[in-house]
């Protein structure tokens, strides 16, 4: 890709009170250690003006800062472990403008230890998005993998990824990502990964490990380390000696701020889940009356 270096770098997050100190250190980390100028996309879901206020003075060496909100998606989408907000990454394509042909998602557990010009400057090679393998996965996890149609071995993370946005538009992918989710089980183990995965199969680039590192075991330089899964830096007292624990540490000081509460409503997130195991069970619903017709036809042969 031929890019005009003096063109700021476009990074997309996406974060709620809960996650709005990992939000602070991965925009502070991206900033830092890029070596070219980047622009902030934040798609947010109640953080406090105050909050916002203090990301654009903690950012205040980024070209520019955006705070956007996502649209609607259907509200049984949540879960108790996945907020709607998780779901932000597909409307990219609508949300960000025309001028942004191309941008950067991080997860708001991800510490940038390496210059994203690298990856921003990488080649798609035709591709609309790439991602690094996740790997090391029990073996429940790849069976799940295999239930849902994806190969195992080409299975994607998703807290790291390039994305061709312009592609995105003319393919009017968020269109079809939902019409894909639609066909997908109601109760996903992943979510939108599984739903990017499902969608993009043999259409991903992948990346090097290096753009995604999902073990705290590693140093962070040189690389993106993704603290995936639970308990989460901003939850944990200590850095337990691990380098990676304590790098990120040493960024939220400066932030200073702790995140805010999880807001979850057990009300909806109940009805959210009667909804999907009633949508789990309706294509059996739909097929015992045919079932039952062709056993009546057995019987009168």
């Amino acid at each position: 890709m031929k890019e005009d270096k003096s063109q700021p770098i476009h990074i997309m997050l996406a974060s709620d009170t809960a996650t709005s100190a990992g939000l602070a250190v991965a925009g502070f980390s991206a900033i830092k250690r890029t070596s070219r100028p980047l622009e902030l996309w934040v798609i947010q879901e109640g953080l406090e003006p105050e909050t916002i206020h203090a990301l654009r003075s903690f950012w205040s060496d980024a070209a520019e800062i955006h705070f956007l909100k996502m649209m609607p998606v259907p509200w049984w989408w949540e879960t108790e472990i996945m907020p709607l907000l998780t779901w932000a990454r597909i409307q990219l394509g609508e949300l960000l403008p025309d001028r942004v042909g191309r941008c950067i998602w991080l997860d708001t557990d991800v510490l940038v230890g390496r210059d994203l010009a690298e990856l921003w400057d990488m080649p798609l090679q035709g591709n609309s998005i790439a991602m690094a393998i996740n790997d090391k996965m029990p073996p429940e996890v790849v069976a799940y993998v295999r239930s849902i149609g994806i190969d195992p071995t080409r299975w994607h993370n998703a807290g790291v990824q390039l994305i061709d946005v312009d592609a995105w538009r003319r393919g009017s992918t968020m269109t079809e990502l939902m019409r894909c989710k639609r066909a997908l089980p109601p109760v996903l183990w992943f979510h939108d990964q599984d739903l990017l995965n499902k969608y993009f199969a043999g259409r991903i680039l992948t990346l090097d490990p290096s753009w995604n590192r999902r073990d705290v075991a590693y140093s962070p330089e040189g690389q993106l380390l993704h603290f995936a899964g639970s308990p989460k830096p901003w939850e944990i007292a200590e850095d337990s000696g691990y380098k990676s624990l304590r790098a990120w540490r040493e960024v939220y000081a400066y932030w200073g701020r702790p995140p805010g509460r999880k807001r979850k409503s057990k009300v909806r997130l109940k009805s959210a889940s009667a909804v999907r195991r009633l949508l789990s069970i309706a294509p059996w619903l739909l097929r015992e009356p045919r079932a039952s017709e062709e056993s009546v036809a057995r019987v009168k042969a």
